[in-house]
């Protein structure tokens, strides 16, 4: 008859015997043992490629934390020589560049996926959790945040002005920015994409999660200024880089006064372009001349002296033939040119000439003969067309006949 100290001994055999069991059976997802409970001869670099395909695996024998469980086999070796993973890195499901030591390395990597990193070196949670990145790693108690990179609650730069060069952001921004983006230990997108529908991510080079399109409000940065009026012409429609050149989401001026820069494409002849915050100066789309304020109106059908100018300096100038000799005489430019049309009048204002010819815009009861260029005005005029002194008869353009 066994004794009380033999039974439990065998209980305790056959318990062990089960587990080992468990790890090499052939039914089960574990990696089959030898005889000895050992693996493959080639398991040292087999097991990688297995461990990534099937983690889980690894964790029957090794624990749920690979760190021991009934092997006794700790994937986390806390030493720094003569260990698999050494320094207590344990195995990743991901590749990652080596060294990451080398800030400009794992910085890299980080953007790529922040959940890769999370994953080892941060606190458990989903989107929303909130989770801190201070996970031992080696003599570093703190893990992350011990470093001096990264605060509490801080895993990349602030303000961090690249962010939406960030890899997986539907997962990797939710775990700080809420799972809807509104917001936790990082604010929501919202304060900042003022018009961005919860729980949407901002598209790179999508304005309108920030501003209307055009924009709309009253405060920044959905001020409306002279936006809709702007927008409104052919070349400008959704054209914004053309006053804020350099300016797009990801520059380090995005959101300051300093994104308005405007495009080499509009610099009149008279000098740089410019814009003082109220005027723009020196821009081939109001020839040259200081803009009306931002903000203000502009009646394109009768102010036409505010863009076009007697002389030769800019190429919408009025020069050619008698035109300075009629507005001396009283005349203005709507009396003899219809502007109505503006599509021909703003055919593109983002180069320096006529893309219309201003000839064809003439009113219908002036006869223009461009091969012998010379005039007739037909009578009597429209009513509200007011000539002074307007001679009859077909005229030469290019001299001055007196009555």
């Amino acid at each position: 008859m066994l004794s009380l100290t033999s039974w439990i001994r065998i209980l305790c055999i056959t318990a062990l015997c089960s587990s080992f069991f468990g790890c090499g059976k052939a039914n089960n997802s574990a990696p089959a043992l030898s005889a000895s409970g050992s693996h493959p001869a080639n398991w040292v670099t087999a097991h990688r490629a297995a461990y990534r395909q099937t983690p889980d695996q690894c964790r029957e024998c090794h624990g749920l934390d690979l760190k021991g469980g009934i092997t006794k086999v700790d994937c986390f070796y806390q030493g720094d020589t003569g260990a698999c993973h050494v320094k207590a890195h344990g195995p990743r499901e991901k590749i990652l560049a080596a060294p990451l030591t080398d800030p400009t390395v794992h910085g890299a990597v980080a953007k790529q996926d922040l959940t890769v990193c999370k994953g080892c070196h941060g606190t458990s949670g989903g989107a929303g959790s909130n989770p801190r990145f201070n996970v031992s790693i080696g003599s570093l108690v703190t893990g992350c945040e011990a470093s001096a990179c990264h605060k509490p609650n801080m895993a990349h730069p602030t303000p961090w002005q690249t962010h939406n060069l960030a890899g997986n952001q539907a997962n990797a921004c939710a775990l700080c920015h809420g799972a809807t983006f509104g917001g936790g230990v990082g604010p929501a997108c919202s304060s900042c994409h003022a018009q961005l529908v919860a729980g949407t991510i901002p598209a790179v080079g999508q304005c309108s999660s920030c501003h209307g399109n055009p924009p709309n409000g009253t405060t920044a940065p959905n001020i409306a200024g002279s936006h809709s009026v702007h927008l409104a012409l052919p070349a400008l429609a959704g054209n914004c880089s053309v006053c804020h050149t350099g300016g797009g989401s990801g520059a380090a001026t995005h959101g300051s006064a300093l994104t308005v820069a405007i495009a080499a494409a509009v610099k009149a002849n008279s000098g740089a372009a410019a814009f003082n915050g109220t005027t723009c100066a020196n821009v081939s789309c109001h020839g040259g001349q200081a803009s009306p304020a931002w903000g203000s109106s502009l009646n394109v059908a009768t102010s036409c002296t505010s863009c076009h100018q007697s002389g030769t300096t800019e190429n919408i100038s009025y020069h050619s033939g008698q035109h300075t000799f009629h507005v001396g005489q009283g005349i203005i430019c709507s009396d003899c040119h219809d502007m109505s049309n503006d599509a021909a009048h703003f055919a593109n204002v983002t180069t320096k000439v006529f893309e219309t010819q201003p000839s064809t815009t003439l009113r219908s009861f002036i006869n223009y003969n461009a091969t012998n260029q010379s005039c007739m005005v037909t009578t009597p005029t429209p009513q509200g067309v007011q000539f002074t002194g307007c001679h009859t008869g077909t005229r030469s353009w290019l001299q001055i006949v007196q009555p």
